[in-house]
């Protein structure tokens, strides 16, 4: 179907709104039909054309292209085919309905048709309230099934009088005939009917229950007498699927385009190989035919048996093929039929195959190689390839004459185009047309080969994550590769030994502008996974940026000149050299600083205990430090600059943006490149070589180790060797062995290490991260070391030895697989293969790990596809059920989160109160004049005093809070926006020296905060639970906050001033509103992804034993899955046993535990078992316990004991003294025991604690009344049956469940006498006694009395789900998974992991992500079934009649709409009206200067324009847009009158085309003085105010040529105060030409009240100045170092959409807040008649306003 071209159509396709499932009925099928099919042959007798009557009959459709179909006399093309129909002969069962068939046997009676339950049961009444027709369905057969009777009412009572008439019983109203049990026998069913009780006193011959076979022609008419209201109490539907239905009477033929036949041979009528399908229809018809035939000639019982049974096999095996205990049906050939079922299941099935994904076309796929001068968003795509890929451009008239020219080059010369569309749909294909229609027209759709600049999405499989598919710049290149940047490489995961990748071309405008705007490349180097950059500088950049950086590269002026050619945007200037005489030389940090941002910080100190003088000015150059854009010391290295959070590249990207970024990344390659190229950097064998010294020390250091092993050896020989705790003396005696080996591994390589200087090559690849690591250069070196398989040494292979070449039982370093040659010396032939062996085990691991990773991640993403950010704030899936009130609990999106010190958790009360507190009342703790401004102004002020308490006691509180939640004295925690660095920033944007005295006043700046503290919104409404929710939200956001904008830090850390404060106040907001996470965002996949992209690195097995204990947990892959499906018995289950507060401390009191906690069982204390035949009772036979029985007789205990009642057959369990003493038992606890656990049937005996041997001798108790003889017999197997039951199952003490448990102890942290946070491994208090068991039983050990019942813990979260309930299970779920991730060393956000476990629980139970969970929830049948069990879930939506309401991401999918999801999640609508206006050719109008439409110089956007008559402008609208918006409607060029057929924009008049001028007299907009348009560069003469006025025109010469106001110009500075683009008095932006200022008498316009210069208004007065520089959009922090164009006063800098804007920022500029005074919206707006422009009082700028 690929290739059929479907006839364009000017009708809108249909979105499909609900699909309906259900079952055909006869009738239906009937109506349906269009042949009644009755013969099986396919082909005529002469072979010519189909059979009439047959299968392929013409009228079903036709495969040929010589017919059409006779019933729509279409093509082949065209006729979608037509179904027919088989009239069987019998009913047969549908073998997908058949145990559905079954059931409702069994729920209903098989004469009258009635449910069979009580109705009157409360079980039954709670059935009937089930919703969920499937579970209500389920209920009901369970309470029917096993109803043998179908219950008739009793006779009715003859006693009118009774009590029970009053009130008639609702009865069954059955019909009293017995029911049978049915079983399922292949395709049949069975029933058996038990005799009840009449039959029984009639017939004494019948207890014979009566067998026969349910046909389905007797379930039909069962079926059929099924009430209307019973089938829909049973959850079924009369109108889609009645249950009569499910029994197939007419079998539908299939139209034959679904099974069409091959011809094999020549294309002339050849042979024509059928579709299996075909050819078991023809079978079904055969089949059906003779069992008419039977029927008609009547022929015996059993042969008629024989063919329907015949018949059934058939249509079974038509359908499904795969059926238990059934022979598969075979074609000729002999292979299995593939049956309808078998089409649809499975990955190759109809569903996954060809539904949730389709080959699609506008693809490319090569190989790829890597170019480093690409920029980082581009993509080198062949010539061959674009000329071939093409993009449908629509003709306008801005691009009609370019398009032309690519049409007639055509589709063979690059750039042509291939295919031009007319607006009718035609297609012209350009390789066929002559040049004659090749003109084209506006509204054509030309496509064109594509070219530079084009977005194109690529992606290389696996798609593990999003990052896998990200949109590029198209950049066209010679030969056949693709070719990519480097830094590129890591997201994708690719490498160029011969990886392919794939190239998708949108296809439209929509789908374009997605991915420019969204997947562009630079818009994804943070990723929301681990809220850390994904890529970095690697490779040769890596090892290059880090020579570049040492302290001995110095380069010559030329040098540097040439360098200075590959920095992006160089500004023409050469640094200063660092170094003058001699001669001038630079060195490599001031190039490399060349690439850096201007103003960008970043400090890494390398030891965090070094003296300050060694910390900033470091000896060996390591740590970091940039300043101001400038490196100071310290070498960039894969820490700094590669794919790590908080680094280079990350804090680039959040404080300066992605496009800034993206030239950091080129940059950085581009010098870095060419330096190393002329530098050079080569690698070879002399790197690997040691030093005869280094040789020396290894062999010392492999020697010892080798002697360690030695003793080792000998002692456990000598059998000396003390087991290690939890381990025995062959696991202590491996674990010491690899501990020896691995030390003298260590040991060499850090020699190596030490000799190797940082001049070698290899050491230097290590250093800067670009390659290898030690340990690799310490194999090359030094030694390989132990080769191990499964975690352990090299196993035993042939009888007690690795290998034949060494003697049996060789336990030597050497014989199990230690290397002790380095790769450089080559190694032995058995060294080589134990190697070899180590390197296969890591090659399968790695291929098995893939296929489960894989199917982890599908299921994962099949669990939370359909999880959206909805426009509410919550999360929910596509049946709008909330799965969290908040996403990620914050409601923000991950990628904006970063690792940041909360520094209020650590300190000291001490510290803290230095840091924070202000007491104006106590000299000590007050501000001085030397730090603040106003200090004596304010000393003793008690207003003042009130609010500092108040910000003193929130303090106090934030800490408690934050010390109750930290983990350990960890100070770093993820919180959104670096407050730290919009600190440090907005230190440098104001010139802010240190230890400049701070104006800031207390009464400002506490308010300031807290009203800031207030706006930060996530969850909006002011009911208590959404303010609950919003407290929450925000709360360690808000801690931080007000940590670091505490007052007295303000003032003495940052010596902030009023406009630095205001801009940081701003700053924030504005970055925490970004920060939301977007409606839309699909958050259910991006879990999925972000968990199971780092599940594919983890490694499968993880061996590794845990210290000491050998508690062994199981991690990695196989724990992952545990925890998703939600296994019940996992493989190490364990728990971690806390003592109570108080005791924690305590050693002693932890050992008590273990021995209450530890499962003790007879087993684990005994020696020995014996079994004697011992008949003197009194003495004994065994001398050994002689003594020990007769004291006993001398003074017999129980009386009760009548000795000839004992049995003459001993059992002597013999203990074993050390473990009794380990457990803390005696041998009288044990007999107790046991006497307890069999007091009537046993008589025990037990030594003395202090005899040589513990015994305990055990008789049976028999009764004296049996034969003597028989019983020697007896009492030998009942005493070896009652030793296994003692052995196994007696519980000494402890838990069951819990095998062992160690004692272990945990580092805690402590709050010291000063209140500083402590935590230390000398510390004693610091530590805690804890039990770690391995087996698990939380319930029973939370009874024993001294457990911490609030903090004990159990890794089966199954049974904390039992014990504590499902809030708890989320957080162990959520525990046990971060510890699974966090083992590899991959950091998942936690919004992540909580999305997925909140998934898991939301129901109220523990789900598991398999089929078992995902595929039992209500969504919708479609998705179910594209996941697993396809068609089992498909036949139980028919036969319930289920409705999809195709809201899912999967269902849209399968039906090709636009799934709502992302951008499809909303809708655009367009203002028709206001469209209607638009002038679409922009030649007529002033702007354009009538330029025709090919060279049009469109100036910001103009573009688009809109007219001045546009409705927007009368419907009163005018106040509300910002006048000075980029792309307003309102401020549009001033059109020439009459252009565009509408009345022109005279400002002079006040009478334009729709009110008294809008805007002020002479055009002069209140925020700006110049022209009322910001796009049209001209000025409009028919202004009242001319422009030819010397002092200011645009056309001025003094003013566009003034020096003074040349950006390029050296004083002209955007951060001084005076200037601001946004000011009222904006004239200043000229200071140097006097002429031009707004206090010049020139320039008032004629309005006599308006004067800029009136005494109440003055531009700096802090009360009232929108945008004086306190928050400036273009001051350079935020803007960047862009230029504006000085042609335009609004320049896009400003604008709602610049993302330097904030429209939230406070008191600064804010068109919605009241208390500004030109505000739009204020009482006194736009329309209000005082503000009317010409009113002889508007004053813009009086206080009264």
């Amino acid at each position: 179907m690929s290739n059929v071209y479907f006839p364009f159509s000017k009708a809108p396709l249909r979105t499909i709104k609900e699909i309906q499932f259900g079952l055909f009925s006869p009738e239906e099928i009937k109506r349906m039909s269009v042949v009644h099919v009755e013969y099986p042959e396919t082909m005529d007798e002469q072979r010519i054309r189909p059979r009439t009557k047959g299968p392929n009959d013409p009228r079903l459709g036709t495969l040929d292209r010589q017919y059409v179909c006779e019933t729509c006399e279409e093509g082949q093309k065209e006729c979608p085919g037509h179904y027919g129909h088989i009239e069987l002969a019998t009913p047969v069962f549908h073998i997908g309905f058949l145990t559905k068939t079954k059931k409702l046997l069994e729920t209903v009676c098989h004469n009258c048709g009635k449910i069979k339950a009580d109705m009157s049961d409360s079980k039954f009444q709670d059935a009937l309230r089930v919703r969920d027709p499937k579970r209500r369905f389920d209920m009901i057969w369970r309470l029917s099934k096993d109803v043998a009777v179908c219950e008739a009412d009793a006779p009715p009572d003859d006693d009118p009088f009774s009590k029970e008439a009053s009130k008639p019983a609702k009865g069954h109203g059955g019909c009293g005939n017995a029911q049978p049990t049915i079983r399922r026998e292949g395709l049949t069913l069975v029933g058996t009917w038990k005799p009840n009780k009449s039959m029984m006193e009639d017939d004494v011959d019948m207890p014979q229950p009566e067998k026969r076979t349910i046909t389905p022609s007797v379930a039909h008419n069962i079926f059929r007498s099924i009430s209307h209201q019973d089938v829909r109490i049973m959850g079924l539907s009369n109108d889609y699927a009645r249950p009569e239905w499910m029994i197939l009477t007419v079998l539908l033929v299939p139209p034959p385009v679904v099974r069409p036949s091959v011809v094999s041979g020549k294309s002339t009528s050849g042979l024509r190989a059928e579709d299996d399908l075909t050819f078991k229809l023809a079978e079904i018809i055969r089949a059906n035919q003779n069992l008419q035939r039977c029927e008609q000639e009547g022929a015996p019982e059993h042969v008629v048996r024989e063919f329907e049974a015949l018949l059934q096999y058939h249509v079974a095996t038509y359908m499904d093929n795969d059926i238990a205990g059934q022979p598969k049906a075979m074609t000729k050939s002999n292979r299995p039929v593939k049956a309808i079922r078998g089409r649809l299941k499975g990955k190759e099935g109809r569903l996954r195959q060809n539904l949730m994904g389709k080959r699609v076309d506008f693809s490319a796929r090569t190989v790829i190689t890597g170019d480093p001068n690409l920029s980082l968003d581009e993509v080198g795509v062949p010539r061959s390839t674009a000329m071939i890929l093409t993009y449908p451009e629509v003709v306008t008239p801005y691009n009609i004459e370019f398009l032309q020219k690519l049409v007639n080059n055509g589709p063979t010369i690059y750039p042509g185009a291939r295919y031009i569309v007319r607006d009718n749909g035609e297609r012209i294909d350009l390789r066929m047309a002559r040049k004659t229609n090749a003109n084209l027209l506006y509204g054509w759709k030309v496509e064109r080969h594509i070219m530079d600049g084009d977005v194109i999405l690529f992606n290389r499989q696996p798609s593990l994550h999003k990052e896998s598919m990200m949109g590029h710049h198209v950049r066209v290149m010679p030969y056949s590769t693709f070719r990519l940047n480097l830094s590129v490489t890591t997201p994708y995961n690719a490498d160029f030994d011969g990886d392919e990748m794939n190239l998708h071309v949108p296809q439209g405008e929509e789908s374009r502008a997605e991915l420019h705007q969204l997947a562009m490349v630079p818009f994804n180097i943070v990723s929301p996974q681990r809220n850390g950059p994904l890529m970095g500088i690697v490779q040769d950049s890596l090892c290059g940026i880090y020579k570049i950086c040492r302290r001995d590269v110095f380069l010559t002026k030329d040098q540097v000149m040439n360098i200075m050619l590959w920095v992006p945007d160089w500004d023409g200037v050469i640094p200063p050299p660092a170094i003058l005489k001699p001669r001038p030389r630079w060195t490599g940090k001031q190039i490399i600083s060349m690439i850096l941002p201007s103003g960008l910080n970043l400090l890494r100190i390398d030891k965090d205990k070094a003296p300050l003088s060694e910390k900033f000015s470091p000896l060996a150059d390591g740590g970091l430090l940039v300043h101001g854009g400038q490196l100071m010391y310290g070498m960039f290295s894969k820490k700094t600059v590669g794919a790590s959070g908080g680094g280079v590249v990350h804090t680039i990207f959040n404080e300066y943006g992605p496009e800034v970024a993206v030239s950091f990344f080129n940059g950085a390659q581009r010098v870095v490149n060419y330096w190393l190229l002329h530098n050079g950097f080569s690698i070879g064998i002399g790197d690997t070589i040691p030093d005869q010294k280094t040789i020396e020390r290894i062999e010392v250091a492999v020697r010892a180790g080798k002697e360690e092993v030695e003793q080792i050896v000998a002692s456990a020989t000598e059998n000396t060797l003390e087991p290690l705790p939890g381990m025995n003396i062959r696991e202590t005696f491996e674990s010491k062995v690899s501990r020896a080996l691995n030390n003298a591994r260590e040991e060499a390589g850090s020699e190596t290490e030490k000799s190797l200087k940082d001049l070698n090559n290899a050491i230097q690849m290590a250093r800067s991260g670009s390659k290898g690591s030690t340990i690799n250069i310490s194999q090359m070196t030094a030694i390989v070391g132990q080769q191990s398989v499964e975690g352990k040494r090299i196993p035993f292979g042939f009888g007690y030895r690795t290998l034949p070449h060494f003697t049996k039982d060789d336990y030597s370093p050497e014989s199990r697989g230690f290397v002790e040659n380095s790769y450089l010396r080559g190694l032995t032939p058995t060294e080589f293969f134990f190697h070899a062996m180590a390197g296969r085990e890591g090659l399968i691991d790695t291929a098995v790990k893939t296929a489960e990773t894989g199917y982890i991640q599908r299921k994962l993403v099949k669990a939370l596809e359909e999880l959206m950010v909805k426009y509410d704030g919550t999360v929910r899936n596509s049946l709008g059920d909330i799965i969290q009130f908040l996403y990620g609990e914050d409601g923000l999106d991950g990628a904006h989160i970063e690792n940041q010190r909360v520094d209020t958790i650590k300190c000291s009360d001490e510290q803290f109160r230095d840091r924070f507190r202000v007491d104006l009342m106590d000299p000590e703790r007050t501000l001085g004049p030397e730090v603040l401004e106003q200090a004596t102004e304010i000393a003793g002020d008690v207003e003042v005093q009130r609010l500092l308490d108040e910000e003193w006691e929130a303090l106090l509180k934030d800490r408690e809070f934050l010390r109750s939640v930290a983990k350990g004295d960890e100070e770093m925690m993820q919180l959104p926006i670096n407050v730290q660095r919009i600190l440090e920033s907005a230190k440098t944007t104001f010139r802010i020296k240190e230890g400049t005295i701070s104006d800031l006043h207390p009464s400002d700046v506490v308010p300031h905060v807290q009203a800031l503290l207030d706006r930060l919104v996530v969850v909006r409404g002011d009911d208590m639970i959404s303010r609950e929710a919003q407290t929450s939200a925000t709360l360690l956001f808000k801690a931080q906050l007000r940590s670091r904008l505490a007052f007295k830090r303000l003032v003495t850390q940052y010596s902030m001033n009023k406009l630095a404060f205001k801009h940081v106040v701003g700053a924030i907001e504005m970055r925490f509103a970004q920060a939301q996470a977007n409606p839309g965002e699909m958050v259910g996949v991006l879990a999925a992804q972000s968990i199971g992209e780092p599940a594919t690195q983890m490694t499968l097995n993880t061996f590794h034993f845990a210290g000491v204990s050998s508690k062994n947990v199981t991690l990695g892959v196989p724990r992952l899955k545990e925890i998703l499906n939600v296994a019940t018995n996992i493989k190490t289950p364990s728990m971690t046993v806390y003592q109570e507060p108080h005791k924690k401390h305590n050693k002693e009191s932890a050992k008590q535990l273990r021995s209450v906690v530890e499962h003790t069982s007879l087993r684990s204390v005994t020696e020995a078992t014996e079994i004697y035949y011992d008949p003197e009772i009194q003495s004994t036979v065994i001398d050994n316990d002689r003594d020990m029985v007769e004291s006993y007789f001398i003074i017999p205990e129980d009386v009760a004991d009548d000795s000839s009642r004992q049995s003459k057959w001993l059992l002597r369990i013999v203990l074993s003294r050390p473990k009794l003493l380990d457990k803390g038992l005696t041998v009288q606890d044990v007999a107790t025991r046991i006497k307890e656990q069999y007091p009537k049937d046993i008589a025990v005996i037990f030594s003395d604690n202090n005899a040589d041997e513990q015994v305990i001798r055990i008789r049976q108790l028999h009764d004296i009344k049996e034969d003597e003889d028989d019983e020697d017999m007896e009492y030998d197997v009942t005493l070896k049956k009652l030793e296994q039951h003692l052995l196994d199952t007696l519980t000494l003490r402890g838990v069951a469940g819990v095998e062992r448990a160690f004692i272990n102890e945990k580092d805690n942290v402590r709050v010291l006498e000063d209140g500083a946070l402590f935590q230390s491994k000398s510390d004693p208090l610091c530590k805690e006694w804890v039990l770690e068991t391995s087996g698990s039983a939380l319930a029973d050990v939370l009874t024993i009395p001294g457990v911490d019942t609030t903090r004990t813990y159990s890794n089966q979260f199954i049974e904390v789900f039992e014990v504590f309930g499902i809030e708890a299970a989320r957080s162990a779920v959520l525990r046990e998974l971060t510890q699974v991730l966090a083992f590899d060393g991959s950091y998942v956000n936690h919004r992540h992991l909580a999305l997925l476990v909140d998934m898991m629980t939301v129901r109220g139970y523990l789900t598991p992500v398999t089929r078992h969970g995902i595929n039992r929830a209500d969504n919708g049948a479609l998705m179910r079934c594209s996941f697993e069990e396809t068609v089992e879930i498909l036949l139980d939506a028919a036969a319930f009649g289920e409705l999809d309401d195709c809201r899912g991401v999967s269902e849209n999918l399968i039906l090709g709409q636009m799934a709502p999801a992302g951008t499809g999640e909303f809708d655009v609508i367009l203002d028709q009206p206001m469209m209607d206006t638009v002038v679409s050719r922009n030649t007529g109008i002033g702007l354009m200067g009538g330029l025709g439409a090919k060279d049009a110089m469109i100036n910001d956007g103009a573009a688009t324009q809109y007219d001045t008559g546009s409705p927007m402008m009368e419907n009163g609208y005018i106040g509300t847009p910002d006048p000075d918006a980029k792309f307003s409607p309102i401020r549009q060029g001033d059109a020439e009158p009459g252009a565009g057929g509408f009345s022109a924009y005279q400002p002079s008049g006040g009478l334009g085309g729709f009110s008294p001028a809008p805007q002020s007299p002479g055009g002069y907009s209140p925020t700006s003085p110049f022209n009322t348009s910001p796009v049209s560069p001209g000025y409009s003469p028919s202004s009242s105010y001319s422009p030819a006025s010397p002092g200011m025109a645009i056309t001025s010469p003094r003013y566009v040529t003034s020096p003074g106001f040349s950006p390029q110009s050296p004083n002209f500075q955007p951060t001084s105060p005076a200037y601001s683009p946004t000011s009222p008095a904006y004239g200043q932006a000229s200071p140097t030409s006097p002429s031009y200022s707004p206090t010049s008498p020139r320039f008032s316009p004629s309005s006599p009240n308006y004067s800029p210069s009136s005494p109440n208004f003055s531009p700096a007065s802090p009360a009232f100045s929108p945008s004086s520089p306190t928050y400036s959009p273009t001051s350079p922090a935020i803007g960047g170092s862009r230029q504006f164009s000085p042609s335009s006063p609004t320049s896009p800098k400003y604008s709602p959409a610049s993302p330097g804007w904030s429209p939230t920022s406070p008191e600064i500029y804010s068109p919605t807040s009241p208390n500004i005074h030109g505000s739009p919206t204020s009482p006194r707006g736009a329309t209000s008649p005082s503000y009317s422009p010409t009113s002889p009082q508007y004053n813009p700028t009086s206080p009264r306003q």
